[in-house]
């Protein structure tokens, strides 16, 4: 997706099971119709919104707005959770947020360096030794032969994906390969392969990890990877506690975030949302209808994961992820109570790559830094692009399409909840960032 911090995360659909799809015996209801709002200051959105739903994209969506101060979100749906369904989205429906996972991730790992508990520039040897002597690929696209590293693995690296890590949505060489036969792949049955190895637990997916060479030296390039689920590994072993408890206690109990974790309980299944994909299983092209791929009857989500995947493995809804983006958007502060160090929230959602890298979003794109679990424009945009942003904006997407980003020149933070895979099927970001454009078209 283009609008520089839009990009979705996990690289869009990734490899779909097979399976998963031909279970799927009836394809979408035509389109549930949108919503009629009247008079609303923020037009241009609800006409982004009823676009979604207009055009058979997704059966329903969810955007919310926030602004500095009190956490007082506005929200706008439209449609509903699935196709040929009655229960209308609203600011507590429950959404798959996948690589939005990853700035959670990262600022719970913030939060502990702030503490002393990490530290931004800390090797990852430090927590587990087996890192201490890493090996990178003499020639990615042939084998896994490999010389010794010459830089160390550090905490940055993890959050910014610089460690030389990868994914196995990220390419198909023998590095991916290998990590598909040890596991460490996303989690759910959409990211899996016949013969894949199940996810291991945390702990066995560091160890496994560490096996494994390096694509590149720590520190000097770019690349799509696992990096964040390391990071909730770190997080784990020093704190000696699950990663669910963890942010629990860290994040989602000071923010009231009751409706985030990576199960969805029997009590919240009513308000779980269908997935849709819009590829065939077959050849991965696109299609003109979408096929339910997951929930809401039967999910993933139903029972806890053996792998909490700090990457890419949160269900959320619009009122919680909003909590979260007002935290931010205030510097760490939510309701009176400082969740972030406001230096350590600036920090975080600064640029962390070191000198000389930067991420490239997309052809013909300016290059963009990258903070804790998410990217940062460090270009102004708007004056030569309709969806161009400000500089300074943090955030980043998931997997089904969910976006969100703070936006520190326009002193806004927005998040958009719908399920539609893969994210690179429609033009979402870019058109979100338009219709954002239209309604904040000058700087506070």
């Amino acid at each position: 997706m283009g609008g520089g911090t839009l990009t979705a995360g996990m690289g869009g659909f990734g490899q779909v099971d097979r399976r998963a799809f031909l279970a799927a015996l009836a394809t979408a209801a035509a389109p549930a119709p949108a919503f009629a709002r009247a008079g609303s200051r923020y037009a241009p959105l609800e006409a982004f919104l009823d676009r979604q739903v207009a055009e058979g994209r997704v059966p329903g969506a969810i955007l919310a707005l926030v602004r500095p101060g009190r956490f007082r979100p506005d929200y706008l749906a439209t449609g509903v959770t699935e196709f040929g369904g009655r229960r209308a989205v609203d600011a507590d429906t429950l959404f798959r947020i996948y690589s939005m996972t990853k700035c959670v991730t990262g600022m719970a790992a913030m939060q502990a360096v702030g503490e002393g508990i990490l530290g931004l520039d800390m090797p990852v040897a430090e927590v587990f030794p087996a890192y201490r002597e890493m090996r990178v690929l003499l020639d990615p696209a042939k084998d896994l032969a490999s010389r010794p590293a010459e830089r160390p693995m550090r905490l940055r690296h993890l959050l910014t994906h610089t460690a030389g890590l990868s994914y196995t949505i990220s390419g198909d060489g023998p590095l991916e390969q290998a990590y598909r036969r040890l596991g460490l792949a996303p989690t759910g049955s959409l990211a899996l392969r016949e013969g894949d190895a199940p996810p291991p637990d945390l702990a066995t997916f560091a160890a496994r990890l560490a096996t494994l060479p390096l694509m590149f030296e720590p520190g000097t390039a770019w690349r799509y990877a696992v990096g964040l689920d390391l990071v909730g590994a770190m997080l784990e072993a020093r704190e000696r506690e699950p990663l669910d408890r963890l942010f629990e206690r860290r994040l989602f109990r000071p923010l009231g975030m009751a409706s985030t974790g990576f199960v969805v309980p029997p009590a919240d299944r009513a308000r779980f949302a269908a997935a849709y994909g819009w590829v065939d299983p077959a050849t991965m092209t696109p299609v003109d209808r979408p096929t339910r791929v997951d929930g809401p009857d039967a999910s993933d989500y139903f029972q806890r994961p053996t792998l909490l995947a700090g990457g890419a493995g949160l269900v959320s809804s619009a009122r919680d992820f909003a909590a979260f983006a007002q935290m931010l958007l205030n510097d760490g502060l939510f309701e009176g109570r400082r969740v972030l160090p406001a230096g350590i929230a600036r920090l975080a959602m600064g640029n962390l790559l070191e000198p000389g890298v930067f991420w490239q979003p997309g052809p013909g794109m300016p290059p963009a830094g990258y903070g804790a679990g998410g990217s940062v424009t460090l270009f102004d945009t708007r004056a030569a692009d309709p969806a161009g942003t400000p500089a300074g904006v943090y955030g980043w997407g998931g997997a089904a399409g969910t976006l969100f980003h703070v936006d520190p020149v326009r002193r806004y933070a927005v998040v958009l909840l719908l399920q539609y895979l893969p994210s690179s099927r429609f033009p979402v970001g870019r058109e979100l960032q338009q219709a954002l454009n239209q309604a904040f078209p000058a700087a506070a």
